[in-house]
Order: structure tokens, then C-alpha cells, then sequence
């Protein structure tokens, strides 16, 4: 690429420069554009680019950069919704994301496909049956080279997979899964490599993950960690290009596992939670609302507290919300604190930025 510099280390270079500056060096030479047009460039820029979580707070979505080096967080950068956000989008709202993309559920019932880097954008409607309790998924077909949005239909005998293909502009019905007798608490599934992931309940004891493989349309069940202690809430995510769960148990302690190749659990951590609320906060009823991984394998976690009170108080100051960062390498917990207030805020989903060029997406 260079006689100044080695391939590899040219490539170390462009896998740390931003979404704009990459797409000006596309235009450098053939060389360039190929390299960074490559899945392997883009697994590696994904692999060393900063985490950000997209949040809906004063009826739009912002940008957090829970890596910053400073405890307390400046107003966060708001992304330019490309439609009316007052009457579209709302605290139920739910963000999905794969490769720089997001998708996004609106309030007419159908989805909008946006890149918030290019600014483009598309309408998805609806496969024609839709409800609100519906699990949706959004991700990448290595061998159709194309994303796919999933959702699946629950009737009364059976659930069966919707799968939009943006090849075709189209639905179609996949799997039927007969009788299924578990429900889900989080719609949004988990997207790592070609598959999405959500957690199914049939009770607080028997639980399991559906995966549906978006290249195969074949669905299984896998097996989920075991705690004698029981399990409160649960979240599934990604860690290190790894399937990784996170529960919260009834004694203010949350268990990490991953899954290894294996397909068996290996809990990584185990963190006590009850310090982090000092003693005059015990007047609130205090729980997870939301657990994920940064780019450095550091946890944010987010506490919503409902106030005991009398009823005078406003709804507003009735919920308070705190957030933490643990820290993996030194095993400490920083508080995050925000210059404007939390009422209303919401952790919606991560976000990374990706060269990836999603063009035939928004044909």
C-alpha cells in the first residue's frame, strides 16, 4: 500500500479513522477503496471503534459516549431524525442495530432503516399482521449478502418468522414454530454473527434462548447458565465477539457469563450491587434497567428507582435513575452523572459506526 509503511500497519491506520475521513480515502486509489470495501477491513474498525449507546431522551435520540474519560457527561449529541420525531417515535420505542444501521419501530407500525453517517434512510412497512408485543431482530446474511429484518407473528397454535430481504424490497414467511408456550420480556433481539438471539420465559426458573440463523431460517433452542440463587432480570448482548448474558439475581448481585465455542457458560464476574445506593436513596425501590458492555469490556449499568411517597409528587420525581460504569481492570465503580437531568431518559440500544457501504439497502 505504502513503500513508507508495511501493509499491516497501514491498515492499523485507516482502521482508526473516522466514518468521513474513511470515505474520503475510498476515493485516494483502487487500492484504498478495496481495502476498506472489505468485511475483514470493517470487523477490524468495528473491533477497535469506540462503543456509543443511542438513547431516546426529550422525545428524540442522542449519542453517549460512555467512554469519555470524565465522570460527568455534557450534553449529549443528538442525531437528526430524518422524520417528524414528536408523532413517529416515543419512549416505546425500540432500536435495533447492525453494521452503522439502525432500525427502528414507529408508531404507525412500520420501521425506518436509517444510517445516521450517510443520512439516508427507508421505509419498511409492515408484514400485515403487526402487535406490539411482537420480537423484532435486524442483521447481517453473509451468504445472501444482505440484511433481513426478522418478526415473528404469534397466532393462536403457533409463531411463525416474517423476513424482510432487502434484495427482494419484500416479506416472506419463514419457520413456523407449533404451540409455543414461553413469552419474551425484551422484543429486540441480539444480532451476532448470522444470527439473532432472544431470551424466552416459560417461568422465572425455566427459561431458554431462541436463535434463529438468518442464512439458514432454521431456529433452535440453547440452553441458558444455571444459579442456584434464581434469576430476577435478564439481558442478553455481545462481548468480545462472544454471546454473553447478563442476570440479575434477587440478592443485588449481577452474574456475567459468556457462551465459549463449546456452547458451554463461563461466568466472567459477579458484582454486588447493593453499595451503590448510599442510604438516604433506600427510600426509592431500585432496579436494573440496563446492562451492557463497552468497547474495553467495561460495564454500564442503570438503576431506575420508583419513589415512596404519598402521591403528592410529580410523576417526574416520583422515578430516579442512576448510572454506573464498572470498571473490569481496577474493579471499580464510577458513577456517571449527566449536566441535565435523567427524567426521561432511556438506554436504548449500542452503536457503532461502520464503513460498511449499505447503499442497496436504501434502494
Amino acid at each position: 500500500m505504502s513503500e513508507y509503511l508495511s501493509e499491516e500497519l497501514a491498515l492499523e491506520i485507516l482502521a482508526r479513522l473516522t466514518i468521513k475521513d474513511l470515505a474520503r480515502f475510498r476515493c485516494v486509489c483502487k487500492t484504498w477503496r478495496d481495502v476498506i470495501n472489505s468485511r475483514g477491513f470493517t470487523e477490524r474498525h468495528r473491533d477497535v471503534s469506540p462503543v456509543k449507546f443511542v438513547s431516546f431522551y426529550d422525545k428524540g435520540f442522542y449519542l453517549l459516549d460512555m467512554e469519555d474519560k470524565h465522570p460527568v457527561l455534557e450534553t449529549p449529541r443528538k442525531l437528526d431524525f430524518p422524520l417528524d420525531h414528536q408523532s413517529m417515535i416515543d419512549e416505546s420505542t425500540c432500536v435495533l442495530h447492525c453494521d452503522g444501521t439502525l432500525c427502528v419501530t414507529l408508531n404507525n407500525h412500520t420501521f425506518l432503516v436509517w444510517n445516521p453517517s450517510s443520512k439516508r434512510f427507508k421505509i419498511v412497512p409492515n408484514p400485515g399482521i403487526y402487535r406490539d408485543s411482537n420480537i423484532i431482530g435486524f442483521g447481517y446474511d453473509p451468504v445472501s449478502n444482505d440484511y433481513k429484518i426478522v418478526t415473528f407473528i404469534d397466532q393462536v397454535d403457533s409463531s411463525t418468522a416474517h423476513v424482510f430481504e432487502f434484495t427482494t424490497g419484500s416479506w416472506r414467511e419463514s419457520v413456523r414454530i407449533p404451540c409455543p408456550d414461553w413469552y419474551y420480556r425484551e422484543r429486540i433481539g441480539t444480532f451476532l454473527d448470522q444470527s439473532l438471539y432472544w431470551i424466552a420465559y416459560r417461568s422465572n426458573v425455566d427459561r431458554f434462548i431462541l436463535c434463529f440463523n438468518l442464512s439458514t431460517n432454521e431456529y433452535q433452542k440453547l440452553s441458558l447458565p444455571v444459579y442456584n440463587q434464581g434469576v430476577t432480570c435478564s439481558w442478553i448482548g455481545v462481548t468480545s465477539q462472544k454471546l454473553c448474558i447478563t442476570e440479575y439475581g434477587p440478592c443485588e448481585e449481577i452474574w456475567i457469563s459468556v457462551m465459549e465455542k463449546t456452547g458451554s457458560w463461563n461466568k466472567i464476574a459477579s458484582l454486588s450491587m447493593s453499595n451503590l445506593i448510599s442510604i438516604q436513596d433506600h427510600i426509592c425501590d431500585y432496579q436494573v434497567e440496563f446492562v451492557s458492555f463497552t468497547k474495553r469490556n467495561d460495564i454500564v449499568v442503570t438503576f431506575i428507582g420508583y419513589h415512596h411517597d404519598n402521591g403528592e409528587m410529580e410523576a417526574e420525581e416520583r422515578v430516579k435513575k442512576k448510572v454506573f460504569l464498572y470498571k473490569t481492570g481496577d474493579n471499580t465503580f464510577q458513577q456517571i452523572r449527566f449536566c441535565n437531568s435523567l427524567a426521561g431518559f432511556r438506554f436504548l440500544n449500542e452503536y457503532v459506526e461502520s464503513p460498511v457501504i449499505t447503499d442497496h439497502i436504501f434502494i
